[in-house]
């Protein structure tokens, strides 16, 4: 019998097409690049993949405003490309899951385009309209952009939705003929052999049906509630192919995330909630571990018993953890990036890994507005500037905050542009690349990525890991975070410094432990009082106290 639940006990990582590796030597990655990196994942331990969007796009926001949803964007290479690289990942054990944006399309997919020929046609309602001048638009609603969320159509007196850019019209999804293309898309991918998909923006598919005002101006698409409903449809095709079903699913409580978890009323096997990934938004100089400790701990308890834990700390939509969680600078980035690996890895849940964290990759470092090409990003300078913004400033902000900090070049080597390419890449990349490379770190057995091989080992091996109860130790500061997970009386305990400075256990016993790993050498580790700066250690708790 096939193993239905095959995730819970699986480690996921997420490929970025675009940066991952460039086969063909046009500064870009693409499939066959990732065909010969299949040693390489295999050699880290993990389960599936998850590849971000490849379909043929406008390239407005990234591939997902996207043309065809059943073709590989030239730019990436072939279906071919793409029926050899899923054979190849599962002669290697590894499952294949894959993007698929719901919420809308690209304003040149031939949907839009017959929606705009003929607005007597069937294809116009796969959209949202309402009548409007050149002047007055249909409400205040807004995109996730800033600006207004239609686009006025001269010609036609009307305006159409889009919750992000203008030229991403939202799709109709109380319109059935629009659940029926999605779940033939579905069983078209399902018979190229993918094993599941990550359905992206799922929290927008519902919008108020009154197009009344709102407040605030983003409101419209906030109430989630019965959103599974109007994805029922899809759920037969998932189950009928035993597909993992993902949601993208910012903005939803522990409550709604239990609902939507529930094999016999819900839709999805996982969801990626954003909770914890706010706090580098937060103007404060340090990290919040306090507020961070709560808000994971909330999801850990809600979801226990009841629905699974998505663990991830990077994608490819936020900045370096390395560099909002942890200290990219000095010696402090390796033991960082190691801390905040076995911080949420060992948690209950699937782990996500995201390409290039497990070298530690810190943000990107761009210095100019011409630096970055994400979307989203060269809005953000518009705007500010228009407002009044200095550059300097603003600049700053998005060195910290840009997408495209994720989205630099994979560095393979210490060559030229990292041995992700013998062309210059599509984006810059990140700093120290000669240093933190896959090939560097592989023959460095202290480096950040033989330590994510350590913890994926020990995460796969250990049932109280994979599957027991977490337990937050509340160690009252803005420093510790600590954790015990247990099942069936063995018990684990993991310790991490979350902070520049020393930290001192109180309330909580280290001597009946046995150190299994840390990530500073096991001498200077042996103080069971005080934990350096960004250490991390697991033990394994011969008895509770």
């Amino acid at each position: 019998m096939a193993d239905t639940q095959w995730w819970q006990h699986a480690v996921g990582y997420q490929i970025y097409p675009r940066s991952f590796f460039d086969s063909n030597h046009d500064g870009v990655g693409d499939l066959p690049g990732i065909l010969t990196k299949i040693d390489y994942l295999q050699s880290l331990g993990i389960d599936f993949v998850w590849l971000s969007a490849f379909y043929p796009s406008g390239n407005v926001d990234s591939g997902y405003d996207v043309t065809n949803y059943r073709d590989v964007a030239s730019q990436y290479g072939t279906l071919a490309d793409f029926d050899r690289l899923v054979t190849a990942f599962h002669e290697a054990g590894i499952k294949v899951v894959i993007d698929l944006a719901l919420n809308h399309t690209s304003d040149q997919h031939p949907w839009f385009q017959a929606a705009l020929a003929d607005p007597q046609g069937p294809y116009r309602d796969y959209y949202l309209w309402q009548p409007a001048t050149a002047t007055v638009q249909p409400n205040n609603w807004q995109s996730v952009f800033g600006d207004s969320a239609w686009t006025y159509v001269a010609d036609q007196q009307a305006a159409y939705l889009h919750t992000f850019a203008a030229e991403q019209p939202d799709l109709n999804w109380r319109n059935p003929a629009v659940r029926h293309e999605m779940v033939q898309i579905i069983q078209w991918w399902a018979d190229r052999g993918v094993d599941g998909f990550r359905f992206a923006g799922v929290t927008h598919l519902k919008k108020r049906t009154d197009f009344a005002d709102v407040t605030p101006a983003t409101a419209y698409y906030e109430d989630v509630a019965d959103t599974v409903t109007l994805l029922a449809d899809l759920k037969p095709v998932l189950v009928k192919n035993h597909l993992l079903a993902i949601g993208e699913a910012g903005g939803i409580d522990p409550s709604t995330a239990q609902r939507w978890l529930d094999p016999a009323t819900g839709f999805f096997d996982l969801l990626l909630e954003f909770d914890h990934v706010h706090f580098w938004e937060q103007a404060t100089p340090k990290l919040p571990v306090a507020a961070l400790r709560a808000t994971l701990s909330r999801w850990q308890q809600s979801l226990e018993g009841t629905g699974w834990n998505t663990l991830f700390i990077e994608n490819h939509d936020l900045p370096r953890a390395v560099s909002y969680y942890g200290n990219d600078q000095g010696e402090y980035r390796r033991r960082s990036a190691k801390a905040l690996g076995m911080l949420y890895l060992l948690m209950k849940g699937t782990p996500f890994i995201y390409q290039g964290q497990e070298l530690g990759l810190p943000n990107a470092g761009f210095t100019k507005i011409a630096d970055y090409r994400d979307l989203d990003s060269r809005r953000y300078y518009q705007r500010q500037r228009a407002a009044g913004v200095a550059e300097p400033q603003i600049l700053s902000q998005l060195a910290l905050r840009s997408r495209d900090n994720a989205r630099t070049p994979m560095p393979w080597t210490h060559q030229q542009y990292g041995g992700f390419s013998d062309h210059e890449p599509w984006l810059q990349m990140a700093p120290g690349v000669a240093q933190i490379n896959v090939e560097r770190e592989s023959h460095d057995p202290h480096a950040v990525l033989p330590f994510y091989q350590q913890l994926i080992r020990i995460k796969k091996s250990v049932p109280a890991l994979r599957s027991g109860r977490y337990e937050l130790i509340d160690t009252g500061d803005n420093q510790l975070y600590v954790y015990r997970r247990t099942l069936n009386g063995d018990n684990w305990l993991v310790v991490v410094n979350m902070s520049d400075q020393p930290a001192t256990t109180q309330n909580f016993d280290l001597t009946t432990s046995e150190l299994i790993l840390t990530n500073l050498p096991v001498d200077a580790a042996s103080d069971d009082r005080q934990i350096q700066p960004w250490e991390a250690r697991l033990y394994h708790w011969r008895r509770l106290e």
